[in-house]
């Protein structure tokens, strides 16, 4: 049985004085009773009731190096003796632009911020002032943060499929009346959305990689086809990597699918850990600020303890074979869960890159989308998961997987006899 009294007791007092007694929404049920981290190291966290958990969670992704990674704490370190922040310029910021932009084809200009979801606000105030139209195209299962105007048809019902609705309470629909969330994998769909709306979108913003709901990737020639529908309309495409960004690839989906959207925003891997964000793109579309068309603020905007971890953590992704290491590593997971389901004759596919995967109990083909998602067993996934915790192996809900680089072949000898045992225990 896996010991929790520790932890539960900090629960309990945490909701005393913390709403929800965690930080965000997403963490209250990752496991029946919140776990309490006391410290991690590379690939591990230590938790308050004595356990070592391998991580596959990566703090839901970023960190990318793992724990303690002795380049980048010594960037931190380093910064922190010089300041914590200044409200003014300084040389960080000059070095992970040009850093940024030597590593993401197509990427002129950057412009900086602090938070995923802060980012794609700016990424969108950029389309509209760019192209000087209000409404903004997503997709279904696809996360673009928790703002009112994008927190739409995340995690739909099946009943709100085809719909633009709320994900929450407190959501205004007149602060989303300008997003329309379409089907994902269908340019017949987002034609069609050009054609009702001639002239009025603004930008098409997709996640390029749909890790958040699935990691279903895109079908051949779908995000290219996306890209000319944009361009052919006068609209902007914006790639949402605050997943993909720095995962699949150093430079992104960008060098992944060889594609150059108009607009991309970056979070989460970009600094290994700490908070930093970003949107790159081309000059033309940067000068909408330059002019005055539009603003961009914020007091920790490139701050330099960000800008110090961001670019500790691209020089480390840098090094030769990182990218080919940590593939190799998700990929040699994803057979193994495969190989382990089909033995004990368990319908189950898994979809995504070596990097960041998701495991589908029930299905026999990749999901193509959110609505293909939906029909997979969550139950029987999340029986796996908490088999998987039992044998020290900490994952995140839904399926989702995250490798990094500090997942070596000693994790791959504890996981996959983990995988093992916890399907054996499931069939």
């Amino acid at each position: 049985m896996f010991e929790t009294a520790k932890s539960k007791a900090l629960y309990e007092r945490a909701c005393r004085t913390l709403t929800l007694g965690v930080s965000t929404a997403f963490r209250r049920k990752v496991t029946p009773v919140p776990l309490y981290i006391e410290r991690a190291s590379g690939p591990y966290y230590y938790d308050v009731d004595g356990h070592q958990l391998l991580d596959y969670t990566l703090a839901w992704g970023p960190l990318i190096l793992g724990n303690n990674h002795p380049a980048l704490t010594a960037a931190v370190v380093e910064q922190l003796q010089r300041g914590y922040t200044y409200g003014a310029q300084h040389r960080g910021e000059i070095e992970l632009a040009e850093l940024m932009v030597n590593a993401l084809p197509g990427v002129e200009q950057v412009l900086f911020s602090n938070t995923g979801s802060e980012a794609v606000q700016s990424a969108l105030r950029l389309c509209r002032a760019f192209t000087g139209r209000d409404l903004i195209v997503k997709f279904e299962g696809h996360y673009h943060g928790w703002m009112n105007n994008v927190l739409v048809s995340v995690h739909s019902d099946p009943a709100d499929l085809g719909r633009t609705v709320a994900m929450t309470g407190g959501q205004p629909a007149s602060e989303f009346a300008q997003t329309l969330a379409l089907p994902w994998n269908d340019l017949e769909a987002l034609e069609r959305a050009f054609a009702q709306h001639p002239n009025q979108i603004a930008a098409v913003i997709t996640e390029p990689i749909n890790v958040n709901s699935g990691s279903c990737m895109p079908e051949p020639g779908y995000l290219a086809g996306l890209i000319e529908l944009c361009r052919r309309h006068g609209a902007l495409s914006v790639f949402d990597e605050v997943i993909t960004g720095f995962r699949i690839a150093l430079g992104g989906a960008r060098e992944f699918f060889d594609l150059r959207p108009d607009l991309s925003v970056y979070a989460k891997a970009m600094a290994g850990g700490f908070s930093m964000a970003a949107v790159g793109g081309t000059r033309r579309i940067m000068e909408v600020l330059v002019d005055g068309r539009t603003m961009h603020a914020g007091t920790y905007n490139g701050n330099p303890v960000g800008t110090a971890a961001a670019i500790a953590t691209i020089k480390a992704l840098s090094e030769p074979g990182v990218y080919e290491r940590m593939h190799a590593h998700g990929n040699a997971i994803r057979q193994a869960i495969e190989r382990a389901a089909r033995d004990r004759g368990l319908p189950l596919v898994t979809s995504g890159t070596g990097t960041c995967f998701s495991v589908h109990f029930g299905l026999t083909e990749p999901p193509r989308n959110w609505a293909q998602v939906l029909r997979a067993q969550t139950e029987t996934y999340e029986r796996f998961r908490a088999h998987m915790l039992e044998c020290g192996i900490q994952l995140l809900p839904e399926g989702r997987w995250y490798v990094g680089a500090a997942h070596t072949d000693a994790e791959l000898r504890k996981v996959i006899p983990a995988i093992e045992r916890s399907m054996e225990a499931i069939a």
